[in-house]
């Protein structure tokens, strides 16, 4: 366990599901919006559990089906670049438990040598040729289907983080963890709507949206979000298809205060020719903000 706060959406006795997600979400009418919490928290655990059992299945399924795809593309990585085709790396997960999520291997093998996690970024010098394919087809996921079988992940939840920057992000947004309630998803709600974390305030948005899915999540939701990814892999915009499947969520970010400077999600603004960062000068970063915030508060005390 990583945090005392953490919620377990699969126990129906737990009543401050709802209410602690959405207050951790920034919502203000809570109550006025779930109404009865053991209701809501009842339901969220049947929903979640019914929906693990019928992943596995279908997971199964999909996995015995994209089985040659995966065998080519694993010896293609391997011929075009030194390493493994498949990778695997330790991931936070249900409850804060740890486990090791399989991908293609998209970065060249010495890719983070001097041990410094860093998110990665469009036109990252990291990422191979054929990662550079594979990341934007969404085909570098398809090995998770492996850990879905297995039961440590969801097809469509919150995307899971490596233990390090995990501990990290928990210093700096409040209740950080409560997204490990439910199991990480190969996509996710945030994923569809915002794109890969380059600063601590891209984590917040994207917290917030992972716990609006789990007060929200339904059959429907779910359908239309593994829709949506299977048509981002078909090379339709990313933009388009959020609009198109009706998974647009700005107005929970405006609601939460969390719209970035130009008052819009980063998914409409072009990323290229920006580079990955390391967490470190994010983390630098966030705290030279947080100095000067305070900085301000002490002046307008005195």
């Amino acid at each position: 366990m990583k945090d005392s706060t953490l919620l377990d959406v699969t126990s129906e006795s737990d009543s401050s599901i709802s209410n602690g997600v959405a207050a951790s979400a920034g919502y203000a009418h809570t109550n006025e919006r779930v109404g009865d919490g053991h209701a809501v928290a009842l339901q969220r655990g049947l929903y979640f559990r019914r929906k693990g059992l019928i992943e596995r299945v279908l997971s199964g399924a999909l996995l015995l089906a994209s089985a040659p795809v995966i065998v080519l593309l694993i010896v293609i990585v391997r011929l075009t670049s030194k390493g493994p085709g498949i990778y695997r790396q330790s991931r936070v997960g249900l409850h804060g438990e740890e486990f090791e999520v399989f991908k293609l291997r998209t970065m060249y093998n010495d890719a983070e040598a001097d041990g410094v996690a860093k998110w990665a970024a469009q036109g990252d010098s990291r990422i191979t040729p054929v990662g550079a394919f594979l990341r934007k087809t969404h085909l570098d996921e398809l090995p998770q289907l492996w850990n879905v079988v297995r039961g440590e992940m969801s097809l469509t939840g919150p995307r899971p983080e490596r233990p390090s920057i995990c501990e990290k992000l928990a210093g700096h947004i409040d209740d950080y963890y409560r997204r490990t309630a439910i199991k990480p998803g190969v996509t996710g709600l945030a994923q569809i709507n915002l794109e890969p974390d380059r600063s601590i305030d891209d984590v917040r948005r994207k917290q917030c949206l992972d716990l609006h899915y789990i007060e929200t999540a339904n059959a429907w939701l779910d359908l239309r979000m593994l829709l949506a990814t299977v048509m981002r892999m078909f090379g339709l915009k990313g933009s388009f298809v959020m609009s198109f499947m009706g998974l647009c969520r700005r107005g929970v970010l405006e609601e939460a205060g969390l719209l970035n400077d130009s008052g819009e999600p980063r998914d409409c603004r072009s990323t290229e020719g920006q580079q990955a960062e390391s967490f470190e000068v994010n983390d630098a970063s966030d705290k030279r903000r947080d100095a000067e915030e305070k900085t301000m508060s002490n002046a307008r005390a005195k």
